[in-house]
Protein backbone atom coordinates (compact mmCIF):
# COMPACT_ATOMS: atom_id res chain seq x y z
CA UNK A 1 0.00 0.00 0.00
CA UNK A 2 1.18 3.55 -0.98
CA UNK A 3 1.69 5.98 2.32
CA UNK A 4 2.41 8.74 3.46
CA UNK A 5 1.54 11.79 5.85
CA UNK A 6 2.35 14.97 5.81
CA UNK A 7 2.09 18.90 6.44
CA UNK A 8 -0.08 21.74 4.43
CA UNK A 9 -1.42 20.64 1.19
CA UNK A 10 -0.21 16.95 1.38
CA UNK A 11 -3.37 16.17 -0.28
CA UNK A 12 -2.61 18.04 -3.68
CA UNK A 13 0.92 16.34 -3.46
CA UNK A 14 -0.77 12.96 -2.92
CA UNK A 15 -3.21 13.85 -6.15
CA UNK A 16 -0.85 15.23 -8.19
CA UNK A 17 2.69 13.18 -7.58
CA UNK A 18 1.69 9.71 -5.49
CA UNK A 19 -1.16 8.88 -7.57
CA UNK A 20 0.68 8.61 -11.33
CA UNK A 21 3.23 6.80 -9.27
CA UNK A 22 1.37 4.28 -7.98
CA UNK A 23 -0.42 3.78 -11.79
CA UNK A 24 2.53 3.35 -12.73
CA UNK A 25 3.49 1.09 -10.57
CA UNK A 26 0.72 -1.23 -10.87
CA UNK A 27 1.69 -1.65 -14.75
CA UNK A 28 5.59 -2.60 -13.94
CA UNK A 29 4.42 -4.48 -11.50
CA UNK A 30 0.69 -6.51 -12.60
CA UNK A 31 0.85 -9.63 -9.79
CA UNK A 32 1.26 -7.38 -7.10
CA UNK A 33 -2.07 -6.06 -5.58
CA UNK A 34 -1.19 -2.60 -4.58
CA UNK A 35 -3.73 -0.07 -2.77
CA UNK A 36 -3.96 3.53 -3.05
CA UNK A 37 -3.71 4.98 0.67
CA UNK A 38 -1.72 6.94 3.45
CA UNK A 39 -0.51 7.02 6.57
CA UNK A 40 -3.29 9.50 8.25
CA UNK A 41 -2.54 12.19 10.51
CA UNK A 42 -5.97 11.44 12.74
CA UNK A 43 -7.70 14.92 14.78
CA UNK A 44 -6.98 14.38 18.41
CA UNK A 45 -5.26 11.09 18.13
CA UNK A 46 -1.90 9.45 16.26
CA UNK A 47 -1.44 8.35 12.94
CA UNK A 48 -3.59 5.78 11.64
CA UNK A 49 -3.03 3.83 8.63
CA UNK A 50 -6.07 4.49 5.60
CA UNK A 51 -6.69 1.81 2.87
CA UNK A 52 -8.92 3.07 -0.05
CA UNK A 53 -11.09 0.58 -1.96
CA UNK A 54 -9.57 -0.44 -5.39
CA UNK A 55 -12.04 2.46 -7.53
CA UNK A 56 -12.28 4.37 -10.64
CA UNK A 57 -12.35 7.41 -8.07
CA UNK A 58 -10.05 6.05 -5.43
CA UNK A 59 -7.28 9.51 -5.72
CA UNK A 60 -10.51 11.69 -5.60
CA UNK A 61 -11.67 9.84 -2.32
CA UNK A 62 -8.67 9.86 -0.64
CA UNK A 63 -8.20 13.59 -1.97
CA UNK A 64 -11.24 14.99 -0.24
CA UNK A 65 -10.65 12.92 2.84
CA UNK A 66 -7.22 14.10 3.76
CA UNK A 67 -8.10 17.75 2.54
CA UNK A 68 -11.42 17.78 4.60
CA UNK A 69 -10.01 15.60 7.83
CA UNK A 70 -6.34 15.46 7.78
CA UNK A 71 -5.20 17.43 11.03
CA UNK A 72 -2.54 19.24 9.43
CA UNK A 73 -3.18 19.37 5.67
CA UNK A 74 -4.54 22.84 6.00
CA UNK A 75 -2.38 25.65 5.18
CA UNK A 76 -4.31 28.72 6.05
CA UNK A 77 -6.82 27.46 8.68
CA UNK A 78 -6.52 26.46 12.15
CA UNK A 79 -5.31 22.93 13.13
CA UNK A 80 -8.28 20.51 13.25
CA UNK A 81 -7.08 18.41 15.78
CA UNK A 82 -9.83 17.63 18.04
CA UNK A 83 -11.44 14.04 18.25
CA UNK A 84 -14.97 15.68 17.35
CA UNK A 85 -13.21 16.29 14.06
CA UNK A 86 -12.14 12.77 13.92
CA UNK A 87 -15.60 11.56 14.32
CA UNK A 88 -16.80 13.81 11.46
CA UNK A 89 -14.48 12.00 9.36
CA UNK A 90 -15.74 8.51 9.96
CA UNK A 91 -19.35 9.86 9.34
CA UNK A 92 -18.27 11.13 5.76
CA UNK A 93 -16.28 7.34 4.98
CA UNK A 94 -19.39 5.45 6.79
CA UNK A 95 -21.67 7.35 4.57
CA UNK A 96 -19.50 6.05 0.84
CA UNK A 97 -20.66 3.91 -0.83
CA UNK A 98 -17.58 1.63 -1.04
CA UNK A 99 -15.80 2.44 2.63
CA UNK A 100 -11.92 2.64 2.92
CA UNK A 101 -10.21 1.10 6.25
CA UNK A 102 -9.02 2.68 9.05
CA UNK A 103 -6.65 1.22 11.42
CA UNK A 104 -4.94 2.68 14.56
CA UNK A 105 -1.20 3.24 14.07
CA UNK A 106 1.16 2.44 16.34
CA UNK A 107 -1.16 3.79 19.44
CA UNK A 108 0.90 3.27 22.29
CA UNK A 109 3.77 5.34 20.61
CA UNK A 110 3.45 8.69 22.88
CA UNK A 111 2.41 6.39 26.03
CA UNK A 112 4.83 8.02 29.19
CA UNK A 113 5.26 4.21 30.31
CA UNK A 114 3.70 0.74 30.70
CA UNK A 115 0.31 0.30 30.71
CA UNK A 116 -0.32 3.76 30.20
CA UNK A 117 -2.02 6.00 27.34
CA UNK A 118 -1.20 8.09 24.92
CA UNK A 119 -2.39 9.97 22.19
CA UNK A 120 -4.71 6.64 21.37
CA UNK A 121 -6.84 6.35 24.21
CA UNK A 122 -9.09 3.76 24.90
CA UNK A 123 -12.37 5.40 24.66
CA UNK A 124 -11.34 7.45 21.59
CA UNK A 125 -10.76 4.24 19.90
CA UNK A 126 -14.20 2.74 21.21
CA UNK A 127 -15.95 5.98 19.75
CA UNK A 128 -14.67 5.50 16.13
CA UNK A 129 -15.39 1.77 16.37
CA UNK A 130 -19.15 2.88 17.53
CA UNK A 131 -19.10 5.57 15.07
CA UNK A 132 -18.06 3.82 11.77
CA UNK A 133 -17.58 0.17 12.85
CA UNK A 134 -16.84 -1.46 9.10
CA UNK A 135 -14.53 1.57 8.69
CA UNK A 136 -12.89 1.92 12.08
CA UNK A 137 -11.65 -2.10 12.65
CA UNK A 138 -8.50 -2.01 14.35
CA UNK A 139 -5.05 -0.88 15.38
CA UNK A 140 -1.55 -2.39 14.93
CA UNK A 141 -0.82 -4.87 16.98
CA UNK A 142 2.82 -5.24 16.11
CA UNK A 143 3.76 -2.01 15.32
CA UNK A 144 6.59 -0.62 12.83
CA UNK A 145 10.10 0.67 13.32
CA UNK A 146 11.56 -2.35 14.65
CA UNK A 147 15.32 -2.38 13.11
CA UNK A 148 16.11 -0.28 15.53
CA UNK A 149 18.87 -3.09 16.73
CA UNK A 150 20.16 -3.36 13.55
CA UNK A 151 21.41 0.19 13.17
CA UNK A 152 24.69 1.32 13.06
CA UNK A 153 25.90 -2.20 14.43
CA UNK A 154 24.80 -1.69 18.08
CA UNK A 155 21.75 -2.03 20.10
CA UNK A 156 18.94 0.90 20.32
CA UNK A 157 15.70 0.59 21.81
CA UNK A 158 12.59 1.49 19.52
CA UNK A 159 11.04 4.53 19.04
CA UNK A 160 8.74 3.14 21.49
CA UNK A 161 8.61 0.47 23.82
CA UNK A 162 6.62 -2.98 22.50
CA UNK A 163 6.35 -6.10 24.37
CA UNK A 164 8.07 -8.91 22.91
CA UNK A 165 7.32 -6.66 19.56
CA UNK A 166 3.77 -5.96 20.22
CA UNK A 167 2.16 -2.76 21.51
CA UNK A 168 1.59 -2.74 25.06
CA UNK A 169 -2.58 -2.28 23.63
CA UNK A 170 -2.66 -5.41 22.28
CA UNK A 171 0.01 -7.23 24.42
CA UNK A 172 -1.21 -6.66 27.96
CA UNK A 173 -3.32 -9.56 28.85
CA UNK A 174 -6.58 -8.62 30.29
CA UNK A 175 -5.43 -5.69 29.12
CA UNK A 176 -7.17 -2.99 26.24
CA UNK A 177 -7.79 -5.59 22.60
CA UNK A 178 -8.96 -7.90 25.14
CA UNK A 179 -11.11 -5.52 26.99
CA UNK A 180 -12.64 -4.95 22.91
CA UNK A 181 -13.18 -8.54 21.82
CA UNK A 182 -15.04 -9.21 25.56
CA UNK A 183 -17.06 -6.40 24.68
CA UNK A 184 -17.77 -8.33 21.33
CA UNK A 185 -16.57 -5.59 19.05
CA UNK A 186 -14.73 -6.76 15.60
CA UNK A 187 -11.51 -4.82 16.55
CA UNK A 188 -8.71 -6.64 14.78
CA UNK A 189 -5.26 -6.21 15.11
CA UNK A 190 -2.15 -6.06 12.33
CA UNK A 191 1.49 -5.69 11.65
CA UNK A 192 3.60 -2.98 9.01
CA UNK A 193 6.91 -1.68 8.34
CA UNK A 194 5.88 1.83 9.15
CA UNK A 195 8.88 1.96 6.61
CA UNK A 196 10.69 5.08 6.45
CA UNK A 197 14.31 4.50 6.31
CA UNK A 198 15.94 1.39 5.91
CA UNK A 199 18.21 -0.34 8.27
CA UNK A 200 21.25 -1.37 5.81
CA UNK A 201 20.97 2.92 4.96
CA UNK A 202 20.98 3.47 9.23
CA UNK A 203 16.96 3.43 9.47
CA UNK A 204 14.79 2.40 12.00
CA UNK A 205 13.07 0.44 9.65
CA UNK A 206 12.68 -3.02 7.60
CA UNK A 207 11.21 -3.41 4.42
CA UNK A 208 7.40 -3.82 4.02
CA UNK A 209 6.99 -7.32 5.31
CA UNK A 210 10.62 -8.37 5.83
CA UNK A 211 10.29 -8.48 9.38
CA UNK A 212 6.29 -7.79 10.05
CA UNK A 213 3.79 -9.44 8.36
CA UNK A 214 -0.29 -9.33 8.26
CA UNK A 215 -1.73 -12.76 6.59
CA UNK A 216 -5.07 -12.07 5.02
CA UNK A 217 -7.13 -15.43 4.84
CA UNK A 218 -8.61 -14.14 0.76
CA UNK A 219 -8.21 -14.20 -2.68
CA UNK A 220 -6.02 -12.60 -4.64
CA UNK A 221 -7.87 -9.33 -5.72
CA UNK A 222 -8.35 -6.00 -4.11
CA UNK A 223 -12.13 -6.38 -2.92
CA UNK A 224 -11.19 -9.71 -1.17
CA UNK A 225 -8.06 -8.89 0.42
CA UNK A 226 -10.24 -5.26 1.92
CA UNK A 227 -12.91 -7.38 3.24
CA UNK A 228 -10.89 -10.06 4.56
CA UNK A 229 -9.03 -6.96 6.88
CA UNK A 230 -12.32 -5.71 7.31
CA UNK A 231 -13.87 -9.28 9.11
CA UNK A 232 -10.90 -10.45 10.83
CA UNK A 233 -9.60 -12.79 8.85
CA UNK A 234 -5.98 -12.39 9.55
CA UNK A 235 -3.27 -13.03 11.83
CA UNK A 236 0.31 -10.77 12.02
CA UNK A 237 3.73 -12.23 12.45
CA UNK A 238 7.37 -10.88 13.18
CA UNK A 239 10.78 -12.32 12.37
CA UNK A 240 8.82 -15.26 10.43
CA UNK A 241 7.95 -17.14 13.42
CA UNK A 242 4.86 -19.27 11.82
CA UNK A 243 3.65 -19.00 8.21
CA UNK A 244 0.23 -20.54 8.92
CA UNK A 245 -2.43 -20.78 11.26
CA UNK A 246 -5.15 -22.98 11.86
CA UNK A 247 -8.36 -22.69 14.24
CA UNK A 248 -10.83 -24.96 15.44
CA UNK A 249 -13.35 -23.32 17.73
CA UNK A 250 -15.96 -24.90 19.44
CA UNK A 251 -19.54 -23.73 21.42
CA UNK A 252 -19.49 -25.39 24.95
CA UNK A 253 -22.02 -28.12 24.70
CA UNK A 254 -22.54 -28.30 21.33
CA UNK A 255 -20.62 -31.02 18.86
CA UNK A 256 -20.43 -28.83 15.57
CA UNK A 257 -16.79 -27.37 15.26
CA UNK A 258 -16.06 -24.64 12.98
CA UNK A 259 -12.44 -23.92 11.34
Amino acid sequence: MTTDHGGPNHSLHNLQQTYPELVASRKAVPDLVQFYGMEFDTPGADHSSLIIPFTHNEKDMLFTIEHRFSKKDPSTKPVRNSPTHMLAALQHRDALPIKPVLIANHPSRTASGSVKYGLDEPWELRDWNDTAPSVAVGMAGAPGHQAAARKRGAYRAPLHPTMGGFDQMTAVVGGFWDSMLGEGRRWWITANSDSHKNWRDRGEDFLPGEYSKTFVWTEKNHDDILEGIRNGRIFVTTGDLISELYVTAQVAGVGAKAS
